[in-house]
């Protein structure tokens, strides 16, 4: 008898196996086309300048910076040259460098944009760790936004002065290497296109067999680090073993790609990868390998575990703080989670001005694939460029808080606030 019902057991277990479907990564049709194929860039050459006369020498040799020219254009007056690594291409360029004198002295430093036009406020470091903002009265910007100057102090010490705060790919790496409890599991899933590694952080408590998936994505565009920055806030809260955390982590799994674009990262590059792809509209074609792995990897994850990808969190930065939705024609399986969630974030903070961009499903973004591949609830979560530090790691931390919450209850039914 023990023998019967053992085998009835195992019999049931394989029919409940066999019963749920094995996804297959899939090429989409949408709408909005775009080629993907790879483009000719035109790389930056790493180098140090020397102003012989001057003493003053400027260099992009480390990852993240972006200089592809510097020279002197009067007494205590130089000019930066930045250009993007191949175009058509968002026009926002990024820049980032080192300069040190040998006497101390202010000059003036201009940027001069070989395409597009000023966007980002520069910020100055001596450690690469602790940046601020360039006061106002010491920075202008030219009508027609191509170009700008600022004044500093130079000295023998050195100056980094960039876009945003540089978090490169090893960075990234030190960062993820700080999650060191057992509920994270490191992994590399794969090489971009210039053999960097692509991260993955599995967490979860115990066992991923059949618990539903939360998948975060980071930097598919190299220069948006605020979002990164939200991304860091929002894991960092939910590994932090308070109750929530805990119950949410026992009964769900978050797959982590920290940095998707590492080589345009380290490379300063405005938007692309090494292909010359804007990497977020690769989502339908799988063209580039950092794309290809990165889904495919969610892929075999969730067929290995038997879960259900439920969200789909993209961080991105933008001129000001937006989330991108669905509207109401697209029903996922967590139907009405993002409007519910976004509206709890407003809530707690109040401070947040972002708005909601609602649209149907139409192009080949990360946000739209979470629904196409799996019928999940895709959010694209933008920080502005210039969202205050501590208010951005605040709504990483609320963020968290508030999905866990929402979550935990259409897993339970049961009200956690």
């Amino acid at each position: 008898m023990k023998a019967f019902f053992s085998i009835a057991v195992l019999a049931l277990f394989l029919i409940s196996c066999e019963s749920k479907p094995q996804y297959v990564l899939t090429e989409f049709d949408y709408a909005q086309k775009n080629d993907t194929n790879d483009k000719e860039i035109a790389p930056q050459e790493k180098r140090s300048y020397t102003l012989m006369g001057e003493g003053v020498t400027a260099d992009n040799l480390f990852d993240g910076a972006r200089m592809n020219n510097f020279s002197s254009v009067g007494k205590n007056h130089y000019q930066v040259e930045i250009s993007p690594e191949n175009t058509p291409i968002n026009p926002s360029a990024w820049y980032a460098f080192r300069i040190y004198s040998e006497d101390e002295k202010t000059v003036d430093i201009t940027l001069k944009y070989g395409f597009g036009r000023h966007r980002y406020w520069p910020k100055t470091s001596t450690d690469r760790e602790n940046w601020t903002a360039l006061d106002s009265t010491k920075f202008t910007v030219a009508e027609d936004r191509q170009s700008a100057t600022m004044t500093v102090n130079l000295s023998a010490d050195t100056l980094y002065i960039a876009a945003q705060e540089i978090i490169n790919s090893t960075d990234m790496l030190e960062w993820t290497q700080t999650f060191t409890s057992a509920k994270t599991q490191h992994e590399v899933i794969g090489k971009s296109k210039l053999g960097r590694d692509l991260l993955n952080m599995d967490i979860t408590n115990g066992s991923t067999e059949g618990k539903d998936i939360v998948v975060v994505l980071s930097r598919q565009h190299p220069p948006e680090v605020t979002g990164n920055l939200a991304m860091m806030a929002f894991l960092e809260e939910i590994v932090n073993d308070s109750e929530l955390s805990n119950k949410f982590l026992d009964q769900y799994r978050l797959i982590v790609y920290p940095m998707l674009n590492p080589d345009g990262v380290d490379l300063g590059h405005w938007r692309h990868n090494t292909g010359g792809v804007d990497l977020n509209r690769d989502w339908a074609f799988y063209r580039q390998p950092e794309i290809e792995q990165v889904c495919s990897d969610i892929v075999e994850k969730v067929n290995t575990s038997g879960g259900d990808v439920k969200l789909g969190l993209d961080f991105h930065s933008t001129f000001s703080d937006v989330y991108y939705t669905y509207d109401d024609t697209v029903e996922s399986v967590i139907q009405g989670f993002a409007k519910e969630w976004i509206e709890s974030i407003f809530e707690r903070v109040p401070q947040d001005q972002g708005r909601i961009s609602a649209a149907a499903v139409g192009s080949a973004v990360s946000k739209n694939w979470f629904y196409s591949q799996f019928k999940a609830e895709g959010i694209t979560y933008e920080i502005g460029d210039d969202t205050p530090r501590d208010l951005i790691k605040e709504k990483g931390k609320v963020s968290a808080q508030e999905m866990m919450k929402l979550l935990l209850e259409e897993y339970n039914g049961e009200d956690q606030r």
